[in-house]
């Protein structure tokens, strides 16, 4: 599709794993208000970069202003309440989304299921979730509630300079949370820095709304992970694709998951299928576990 209008996003860099599930989670939270949303990708400096397209146009301060209306300050308004619900009384939370969802309606069912499913053990967790358990819930908490318009601005429309503090209000996201003691001057254990800066909060505030395009299913006790493949920390990666077409949000579940872009190495017959499909480039992170927190490395181009 070609939309009448567009804007380019240049602080949403599809290159690393936070800058692409921002973008996708802008789209998710814009799709009810902006007519015929769709979204691609387009070069910029080296990397690619995030473009909205719309019936309407779409200049930055309605942007704004949208997204000041759309997303809740609140955890109760949120449906990653279901977090804690789910594991309190799985069987009812699972009944009563499942019985409130509708076409047009299915926000919740989305995000549920993308954090549990009623076949698996309730402390299993999706692998595309980075923070420790014991945190995780209070992180999205602290997120939804000092998320400003400063901050999405900030993360949207100019390079990303971190300046926002990490300490519980980050989703380990960012390859440049890792902080083994050989990354930093300082030990990781109460790092002083992470109370001044380290990450970008709006990125991490729309990067929620995304998650619930990542489906999760049971393997052997545990949930796998639309666009992930393998278990365990040396084996569990994660691949997405970078497409120039613009395409509207119905189409990009579909895009996450072929099942080529899970093949090492990616043949050429099927790039070139890729290729033919619009998919200018894929990228991949692996996922590994440095103490007891996961973290993704800095992503790699595959194709």
């Amino acid at each position: 599709m070609t939309p009448n209008h567009h804007i380019v996003l240049r602080g949403l860099d599809g290159t690393t794993p936070l800058g692409f599930l921002a973008a996708l989670g802008l789209v998710n939270a814009l799709r009810e208000c902006l007519p015929d949303l769709c979204l691609a990708w387009t070069t910029d400096e080296g990397g690619w970069v995030a473009q909205l397209g719309s019936s309407a146009p779409i200049r930055q301060a309605d942007l704004l202003d949208r997204l000041d209306k759309t997303l809740v300050k609140s955890l109760n308004q949120h449906p990653a309440r279901l977090y804690e619900e789910v594991k309190q009384q799985p069987g009812n939370v699972f009944l009563q989304v499942r019985q409130a969802a509708a076409v047009g309606h299915r926000r919740e069912a989305d995000f549920l299921a993308a954090i549990a499913s009623n076949l698996a053990p309730a402390e299993a967790t999706s692998q595309l979730q980075t923070t420790r358990r014991d945190y995780h819930v209070g992180n999205i908490e602290s997120i939804l509630g000092r998320t400003t318009r400063s901050h999405l601005d900030r993360t949207l429309f100019k390079p990303w300079d971190y300046a926002d503090p990490m300490d519980n209000q980050s989703l380990h996201l960012d390859p440049s949370e890792d902080r083994r003691h050989a990354y930093q001057w300082h030990k990781p254990s109460g790092d002083p820095t992470r109370r001044r800066r380290g990450t970008m909060l709006g990125a991490n505030r729309l990067a929620i709304e995304a998650f619930a395009w990542f489906t999760v299913w049971p393997v052997g006790g545990a949930l796998k992970t639309l666009g992930f493949s393998g278990f365990g920390s040396r084996e569990t990666r994660w691949t997405w694709p970078i497409w120039t077409p613009f395409v509207p949000p119905d189409l990009i579940p579909s895009l996450l998951a072929l099942a080529p872009l899970q093949d090492d190495p990616i043949g050429e017959s099927d790039r070139r299928r890729l290729r033919h499909m619009g998919i200018a480039a894929v990228y991949r992170v692996r996922r590994i576990l440095v103490g007891k927190t996961p973290n993704f490395t800095p992503a790699r181009k595959i194709a």
